[in-house]
C-alpha cells in the first residue's frame, strides 16, 4: 500500500518529509473538487490523494518502524474455563484453581462448578438481598437525602451543585433498582 501512495504522489522511499508534502498540496490543489467544478472524477481522485499522503506522512514519521506489533505473549491466549479470566502464560487460574485453556487451540471448555449454585443458593439466603427488607432503607434514605439536598442547592442558587445532587439520587435508585431486578431473576 505505501508502494502505491508514493507512485500516487510521484516520490520516491526516499523522499523527506517537506518533499512529501510539497507533492501533496501541489496534486491537492490541482485535483480538488472546488477548483474543478465540471469533472464528477475529481472528488474521488481528491480522496485517493489524501488517502496516499496520510499513507506516506505515516511512513516518514520518526520511530515508524518502532511501531510494529509488538513480539511476545498476548495477554489473552490462554483463558480459564471456569471465571472467563484471560492470562499471557499457561499456568494455572488464581482465582479457581482450573488448568488454562490455550485460545489458538479452540473453543474454551467449560468446567462444571457445583460449588457456584451452592454460593448463590447462600447469597440469596442472607437477609441482606431481601429487596423489601430492612437494607432496602439504606439507598432509599441516600435517594431522599440526595433529593433534599439537590432542592435546597437549587433554591439557593448554584445549578451546577444541585444537578449533581440531583444525578446522584438518580444513579443510587437505578443501581437499586437493578440490584432488585437481579435478585429477582436470580430468586425466580
Amino acid at each position: 500500500m505505501p508502494t502505491a501512495s508514493f507512485a500516487l504522489l510521484g516520490l520516491t522511499h526516499d523522499a523527506s518529509p517537506a518533499e512529501a508534502r510539497a507533492a501533496y498540496r501541489r496534486l491537492a490543489l490541482l485535483h480538488h473538487p472546488d477548483r474543478n467544478p465540471g469533472d464528477a472524477e475529481a472528488a474521488d481522485r481528491f480522496k485517493q490523494i489524501v488517502s496516499a499522503y496520510r499513507n506516506v506522512s505515516a511512513s516518514l514519521r520518526p520511530g515508524a518502524a518502532s511501531r510494529a506489533p509488538r513480539v511476545g505473549p498476548r495477554p489473552d491466549r490462554y483463558t480459564c474455563g471456569s471465571c472467563g479470566d484471560c492470562f499471557p502464560f499457561p499456568e494455572q487460574c488464581f482465582r479457581c484453581g482450573v488448568a488454562l485453556h490455550d485460545r489458538d487451540a479452540g473453543p474454551t471448555p467449560t468446567v462444571d462448578r457445583s460449588d457456584v449454585d451452592a454460593m448463590v443458593d447462600d447469597l440469596l439466603a442472607r437477609p441482606e438481598l431481601d429487596p423489601d427488607g430492612e437494607s432496602a432503607l439504606v439507598p432509599a434514605s441516600i435517594v431522599a437525602g440526595c433529593s433534599t439536598a439537590a432542592l435546597f442547592v437549587w433554591s439557593v442558587g448554584p445549578i451546577g451543585p444541585a444537578l449533581l445532587f440531583a444525578g446522584f439520587a438518580a444513579y443510587v435508585a437505578g443501581v437499586e433498582l437493578h440490584r432488585r431486578a437481579t435478585i429477582a431473576a436470580i430468586a425466580s
